[in-house]
């Protein structure tokens, strides 16, 4: 389940990006009057429909981490998280919660919210 939820929101997030890619040279252009342009084709990514995510009432959510079966994950920027967040949740925005899965304790249910 945590592979879901994550990858849903990664993939949404990096099929965003790789839109608007662009590749670049590290090599200064030659002296030649037209410069050769490079086209990138994004690669397409599998995207699950965020209607596929699991959805829970806030009553389940507060019952699933008293039991420390869950955790809740913030994932907007840390100067957000430091206005106000739910107690005990751990600020991991999205844009770097691939490479910080493993702050998660394993096999708990990740409850993500952004607001």
């Amino acid at each position: 389940m945590r592979h879901v939820v994550a990858a849903t929101a990664v993939v949404g997030f990096l099929a965003t990006g790789l839109v608007n890619a662009q590749m670049k040279s590290a090599v200064p252009p030659a002296s030649t009057p037209s410069p050769q342009v490079t086209q990138v084709t994004p690669i397409p990514v599998a995207q699950a429909p965020l209607e596929s995510a699991r959805r829970i009432s806030r009553e389940e959510a507060i019952k699933l981490v008293k039991a420390k079966k869950a955790v809740y994950v913030d994932v907007r920027a840390r100067d957000q998280y430091d206005q106000g967040h739910i107690k005990g949740a751990l600020s991991i925005p999205l844009g770097d919660l691939l490479t910080r899965l493993r702050e998660i304790p394993p096999k708990a249910f990740i409850i993500t919210y952004c607001a």
